[in-house]
């Protein structure tokens, strides 16, 4: 079962935001466009979709990732969550988890969390040897000891979980929403 400090040390490269989403690549006839150009574009691109999901829509729960339980594995439905960098958690199939683990004692200590996270995909030959030609976004699901205060940014609370006698509970009453944080003038 993780800690919070077994989820902070996941690469360094899953907690990139790009910092400046006001400047974009400007593009011209004649103009010779190289790999660090689209990188920079697609950067931009991102980090203004994740500054809007942050300032206007929260983190947490957008839709589904229900959790339910079957024997000893905690099943994850398909939806979508926004992390606090503002990144988007799409689990577009069924997800489990190994529920057994969690034992009597843990009284609601042991909490599921989704975290965004990017793979290399798909090995092409670069200039400077193998080279990714493509990130493929595949979100992971954790258990992880509650500690006191919020996850880590990056971690969307889905459930706690808890045993009563050989079973698995699940309480997904402290799943925060996305629709909680947008307030409306009226």
């Amino acid at each position: 079962m993780d800690s919070w400090g077994d989820l902070d040390d996941r690469e360094e490269r899953d907690m990139h935001v790009p910092v400046e989403p006001r400047s974009r690549v400007n593009y011209f006839h004649g103009r010779l466009v190289t790999a660090d150009d689209l990188r920079r574009e697609q950067e931009q691109f991102r980090a203004r979709q994740w500054l809007h999901n942050r300032m206007l829509h929260g983190y947490g729960v957008a839709t589904g990732l229900e959790v339910t339980v079957l024997d000893d594995e905690l099943h994850v439905s398909p939806g979508l969550a926004i992390d606090g960098l503002g990144r988007e958690i799409v689990l577009t199939d069924l997800h489990t988890v190994d529920g057994s683990g969690v034992v009597t004692e843990s009284h609601g200590r042991v909490q599921l969390v989704v975290t965004w996270a990017e793979e290399p995909v798909d090995e092409v030959l670069g200039p400077d040897g193998p080279e990714p030609s493509r990130f493929v976004e595949n979100p992971r699901l954790f258990l992880t000891e509650h500690h006191v205060g919020e996850p880590p940014v990056d971690a969307v609370l889905l459930a706690r979980i808890h045993r009563r006698g050989h079973e698995l509970v699940v309480d997904a009453s402290v799943r925060r929403h996305v629709y909680q944080h947008v307030h409306h003038d009226g």
